[in-house]
């Protein structure tokens, strides 16, 4: 595999949450990174769209920095509503609780992840198998075969599609791709849980597994 550019993970989990046209939009508009401030000590909602009739995406709380403005604003009243994320989470903020924070937006034109970043759990059975990834390694587990941790070192969304990505590890001979698909419902064949992602991975290139993903 070639050497890539490498993106911010974080990047690619937002791609899988929120509508194409969303990242789009963070992608082509200018960032700025906020700090929460005069909300005396109470959390600041996240809302799924601009005003306080949408529900609550995520509170985020007192003082924190890291919140990256994308650039798209709506007049709601005599407020003005900010589309934002921050740890891995999208939707809209009262600007009136924004300071502009002396920090350099995100390098690439990606929101960051913060608050300790994401992590994404994907198994699945017969066989038995799971993969934990996090912004810097693949832990692979197979119940029946090897377990290793490897560092990524790719990183890519689809060029056409943005609900497709792909996260890819090695470490000398161990090597493993993952295919992850932002779907309506995937199932694991034993339970009633519905996962939001779907994936296949390819393991040391020789075993391909398929299974589901949640975002922990």
């Amino acid at each position: 595999m070639k050497k890539p550019v490498l993106m911010a993970v974080s990047a690619l989990f937002l791609a899988l949450t929120v509508s194409p046209v969303g990242i789009q939009s963070a992608q082509a508009a200018e960032l700025k990174v906020y700090s929460v401030t005069g909300t005396d000590g109470i959390n600041l909602n996240m809302r799924s769209g601009p005003g306080t009739n949408n529900s609550i995406v995520t509170k985020i709380p007192p003082n924190s920095t890291g919140v990256v403005a994308t650039g798209e604003e709506r007049k709601v009243g005599t407020s003005t509503w900010a589309k934002v994320y921050w740890a891995g989470k999208g939707g809209w903020v009262n600007k009136s609780y924004l300071t502009l924070a002396n920090l350099k937006p995100p390098a690439g034109g990606t929101p960051p992840a913060s608050g300790g970043g994401i992590t994404m759990k994907c198994s699945g059975t017969e066989p038995f198998w799971g993969v934990t990834i996090t912004e810097t390694q693949m832990s692979v587990d197979m119940m029946d075969g090897p377990k290793y941790n490897v560092p990524v070192t790719f990183r890519q969304t689809s060029a056409n599609n943005a609900t497709i990505a792909v996260i890819a590890g090695t470490d000398g001979p161990n090597e493993t791709q993952t295919f992850l698909q932002k779907v309506s419902a995937c199932s694991d064949g034993m339970s009633d849980t519905r996962y939001p992602y779907a994936v296949t991975a390819v393991l040391n290139k020789r075993k391909v597994v398929s299974g589901c993903c949640s975002v922990r």
